[in-house]
């Protein structure tokens, strides 16, 4: 098997596993984030680590993007 054909069945492995595992580990997440049960406390460690996540994912677009060229 050549490296160009292991490199699309993973490719395609990976979105065959993401396909069929988006709804449930959804479906988990939304229940777990959503119980009333969780302390005030997790809700804004969750809030600040994706708002810190977003903003790294946003302040190194522009680099990568730029690096390319």
């Amino acid at each position: 098997m050549n490296d160009t054909l292991a490199g699309w069945l993973q490719i395609l492995a990976l979105i065959g596993a993401l396909a069929l595992s988006y709804r449930p580990l959804g479906d988990y997440m939304a229940h777990i984030l959503t119980t009333p049960k969780h302390l005030r406390a997790e809700a804004i460690v969750y809030k600040l680590g994706v708002l810190a996540f977003s903003a790294v994912s946003v302040r190194r677009t522009p680099r990568s993007a730029t690096a390319r060229r």
